[in-house]
């Protein structure tokens, strides 16, 4: 069982689709290194409302965010080993 998921099921089931389709992506198992526009582009899910959610995980400490000088940040977890 993941981290990420280990929530009373009252917060899960209060979460937005595009929260949970975002978190889903996240969450899996191999990690993930996505900027805002390549995931809101692969989910579907407008650009800002993605940019919302990632900055919500990287303030709860789920996702790192890098930032870079010629590029827009990205958006970084991968599982401990």
């Amino acid at each position: 069982m993941n981290l990420l998921w280990i929530r009373p099921i009252q917060a899960e089931q209060a979460l937005q689709p595009d929260e949970r389709r975002v978190r889903d992506f996240v969450d899996s198992a191999s990690g993930c290194s996505e900027t805002v526009d390549s995931l809101s582009d692969k989910l579907g899910i407008n650009r800002r409302r993605c940019r919302r959610i990632l900055e919500e995980l990287v303030e709860q400490g789920i996702v790192q965010r890098r930032d870079f000088a010629d590029i827009e940040p990205i958006y970084l977890r991968f599982p401990s080993r």
